[in-house]
């Protein structure tokens, strides 16, 4: 008996996203998925913080503990989109930060 495990369609992580005849990469801008795909069924917007290291060059402060990673605040703007293209496609959700898209997510059949 032969078997085929082929992966479920809900929470795969996507590379590209097609709409009509146009694709949508990582890293394309919120205002060109609009141009190509319209406006989205639904959306979320919400802010998060996020700090990241600095070792780039800067002032050394005279006891500064260089051991430690020099730590930046930043304020991340996070939007998730929904793609709902029917029953026949599956959902996409499309995660921006800062306006980039970052994430490309396929979940179960449209509706």
């Amino acid at each position: 008996m032969i078997f085929f495990l082929f992966p479920a369609p809900s929470d795969v992580l996507s590379a590209d996203f097609s709409c009509g005849n146009n694709i949508i990469s990582i890293g394309a801008r919120k205002s060109e998925v609009l141009r190509k795909c319209g406006e989205p069924a639904n959306t979320e917007t919400w802010e998060a913080v996020r700090y990241k290291g600095s070792l780039g060059s800067r002032p050394v402060l005279p006891d500064e503990d260089l051991s430690r990673p020099f730590l930046v605040k930043e304020l991340v703007t996070i939007e998730e989109w929904e793609y709902n293209l029917g029953p026949g496609q599956f959902i996409r959700y499309l995660r921006f930060e800062n306006g980039r898209l970052i994430r490309i997510t396929t979940m179960d059949y449209g509706y």
